[in-house]
C-alpha cells in the first residue's frame, strides 16, 4: 500500500505541507498516483516552499500549476540569497519572480567568479535602502560636483541613508568575534555617495568627498567592490563595479545609473519609505574599466 493511501489528503495539505522539503516533495510527487495526488494540492507546495523561503513572501500563484514548472527553475538562485536582518520580499507574479532570480543569479555568477580567481571574499545579500527624508532633495540637485568649478562641499547637504553590514574583514573586535565591514550610502548633488568601513565610525562623522577621480585614506584601508541594483518600478538605481575603500572619504559611485522612471514624487517616496536591493560585496578593486558597459542590466522588477 502506497504513503499516499495511508494518509487522508487533507492531513497531508493541513499538516505535513509545512514539514517536507521541497525537493522531498517533488520525488513523493513521482512515487505512485495515490501518493502523487496526496501532495498534489497548490497549498501543500506553498507551505513547503514558503518554510525553505522564509525571507521571500510568496503569491500562492507561483505555485499553481501553470507557474509550478517555471518556479521551480528559479528557486536555486532564490534559495540561496541573504538578506539583512527584517528585510523581506514579496513575490507575486511569475515575471517579477523571474527577473529577481535573473538578478541574484548574475549575483552569485559574479560571487563564483571572483572567488575562482582568488578573491578572499565574496557576498550577495538583500536589504533596503533608506534616506533621510528631511535632506532627500539632496539626491535630485544639480549642484557642482567634488572637482567642478564652484564646489564647496559646506554648501551641498548630505543626506545620509542605510548602513549595511556584510561580513568582509579580517578585523576582531576585543571579544575575538570578527568586526563586520559596512557599506554606508549618502546623497549629494544628485549623486550617490559610498563608503566602506570597518570600524564603528558613524555616517555623519565621515570625511565629505574632496575628489571624484582618487580618495584620503588610510595606510592600512582595504578595496572592495560593490554592484547595488533596486528591486523597485518607481526608480532605476543600478550601479555595477563601484571602487571603495575603506578608512577613506565618501567616495562618488560614478559607475552606474538613477533615474526616476515614475517621476520625481514616486522616487523621493521610495527612497525615504526603502528601497528593497540586491547588493554584492566583494574583495579587490573592480577587475575591468568596462565593467560597467559589460554588466549592466536594467531589467528591473515591477513592484
Amino acid at each position: 500500500m502506497s504513503f499516499g493511501m495511508l494518509i487522508p489528503r487533507h492531513v497531508v495539505s493541513h499538516t505535513l505541507a509545512k514539514f517536507i522539503a521541497i525537493e522531498d516533495l517533488a520525488q513523493a510527487q513521482a512515487s505512485d498516483v495515490q501518493t502523487r495526488q496526496a501532495f498534489e494540492d497548490l497549498s501543500v507546495w506553498w507551505e513547503s516552499t514558503s518554510a525553505a523561503l522564509p525571507n521571500f513572501r510568496l503569491s500562492q500563484d507561483l505555485l499553481s500549476k501553470g507557474n509550478r514548472a517555471e518556479f521551480m527553475t528559479l528557486f536555486k538562485a532564490l534559495l540561496s540569497t541573504g538578506f539583512s536582518p527584517g528585510v523581506q520580499v514579496s513575490l507575486d507574479t511569475i515575471a517579477e519572480t523571474r527577473k529577481v532570480s535573473r538578478l541574484l543569479a548574475n549575483a552569485n555568477k559574479a560571487v563564483a567568479a571572483h572567488l575562482g580567481r582568488g578573491g578572499s571574499f565574496a557576498e550577495v545579500v538583500i536589504t533596503k535602502l533608506s534616506f533621510d527624508p528631511e535632506k532627500i532633495g539632496a539626491a535630485f540637485e544639480e549642484a557642482p560636483l567634488p572637482g567642478e568649478s564652484g564646489f564647496r562641499s559646506g554648501d551641498t547637504p548630505l543626506c545620509i541613508g542605510t548602513s549595511v553590514a556584510v561580513l568582509g574583514t579580517s578585523r576582531t573586535k576585543e571579544d575575538g568575534s570578527p568586526m563586520p565591514l559596512r557599506v554606508h550610502f549618502a546623497w549629494q548633488s544628485g549623486s550617490l555617495l559610498v563608503n566602506a568601513r570597518d570600524d564603528d565610525l558613524p555616517s555623519e562623522a565621515m570625511e565629505r568627498p574632496q575628489d571624484p577621480l582618487g580618495w584620503w585614506q588610510e595606510d592600512d584601508s582595504k578595496t572592495f567592490t560593490l554592484d547595488v541594483m533596486s528591486l523597485s518600478s518607481a526608480l532605476t538605481f543600478n550601479y555595477r563595479g563601484v571602487a571603495m575603500q575603506t578608512k577613506a572619504a565618501w567616495q562618488q559611485a560614478s559607475s552606474g545609473i538613477f533615474a526616476m522612471t515614475r517621476g520625481k514624487v514616486a522616487a523621493r517616496d521610495a527612497l525615504t519609505n526603502g528601497v528593497l536591493c540586491i547588493m554584492c560585496v566583494r574583495d579587490g578593486a573592480p577587475e575591468h574599466s568596462t565593467y560597467l558597459a559589460k554588466t549592466l542590466h536594467l531589467d528591473t522588477p515591477q513592484r
